[in-house]
C-alpha cells in the first residue's frame, strides 16, 4: 500500500447522513497543529469541500476514532442529527468494531517455534500457545 496523500482517500459508503472512508495507516484523523502535513480532516476537505461544516471544531463530525497507525473504516456524520444518532449507538454499545491483523509466515520461518512480525517500528512475537 502506497503512503497516504491528500488525493488518495478511499470512500467505502456514502448516504445523505454518513460517509464511511478507509483511513490510511499513519494518518491522524484531525489536528490543529501546523506540523501535521496530512490528516483525514485535510483529505476530506480536499475531496469534499462542500461537506465541511464551519460550526464544528475540525470541519467534520467524526463518529469514532482510529489510532494513528491503524487503517480501516471510519464513519463521519454529515449532519448534527446523524452525529447524535451515531453517538448514542456507540454510547449504548450497539456498534462493534473488529480489528484484523494479517500475518505472513515464510517457509524459512516455518520451523521456528514462534512467529515474528515486524511492522517497521513495532515488533510483535506471537507464541504458538496464543495462536
Amino acid at each position: 500500500m502506497e503512503p497516504g496523500s491528500v488525493e488518495n482517500l478511499s470512500i467505502v459508503y456514502r448516504s445523505r447522513d454518513f460517509l464511511v472512508v478507509n483511513k490510511h495507516w499513519d494518518v491522524r484523523i484531525d489536528s490543529k497543529a501546523w506540523r501535521e502535513t496530512l490528516t483525514l480532516q485535510k483529505q476530506l476537505r480536499y475531496r469534499f469541500p462542500e461537506l465541511a461544516d464551519p460550526d464544528t471544531c475540525y470541519g467534520f463530525r467524526f463518529c469514532h476514532q482510529l489510532d494513528f497507525s491503524t487503517s480501516g473504516a471510519l464513519c463521519v456524520a454529515l449532519n448534527k442529527a446523524a452525529a447524535g444518532s451515531a453517538y448514542r449507538c456507540f454510547k449504548d454499545r450497539r456498534v462493534t468494531k473488529a480489528y484484523l491483523a494479517l500475518v505472513v509466515r515464510t517457509q524459512s520461518q516455518a520451523s521456528q517455534s514462534s512467529w515474528f512480525w515486524n511492522t517497521g517500528c513495532t515488533q510483535v512475537i506471537l507464541s504458538p500457545k496464543c495462536c
